[in-house]
């Protein structure tokens, strides 16, 4: 078993180097534009709040295909790097608020309140000097939402 593997890794060097060098790439560009998307959400991106209805039109229904589609090249990606090194539930978190799908607003509200995500998304948004995003589960005086 363990010399078929190193045969099949030796015949397809080539593709195991394209394919780290992608992972490479996709890495550094969530490093760089997980801080860039989150300091441009509104600080009460994460309270439960009506979406207003979108119009329908070719032109809308392509870039929102687009849009879930990059959504979820980076929940895959996030959850990726849960596993290797990388900022995982930041990059997985950013990919479930770019994508459309039914729940998204509660599955990003649960993840964005664990305390590690929500102290890693406010350090990014005060490097950016924006105000802190609103705790989805807290009201104004700090105490639980019941």
């Amino acid at each position: 078993m363990l010399t078929q593997l190193s045969h099949w890794l030796s015949q397809h060097a080539a593709l195991l180097g394209v394919l780290a060098g992608i992972s490479v790439i996709l890495l550094l560009g969530s490093v760089v534009a997980t801080p860039w998307v989150v300091s441009r959400l509104p600080e009460d991106y994460l309270l439960q709040r009506q979406r207003p209805a979108v119009a329908r039109s070719a032109l809308n229904t392509i870039a929102q295909a687009l849009r879930t589609l990059i959504g979820v090249l980076l929940i895959l990606l996030g959850l990726t790097m849960l596993i290797i090194p990388g900022p995982g539930l930041v990059t997985l978190l950013v990919g479930i608020s770019i994508a459309r799908f039914p729940g998204k607003h509660r599955l990003l509200r649960y993840v964005a309140s664990r305390e590690a995500v929500y102290g890693s998304l406010n350090w990014m948004r005060q490097r950016h000097q924006k105000p802190l995003l609103l705790h989805p589960f807290h009201d104004d005086n700090g105490g639980k939402d019941t």
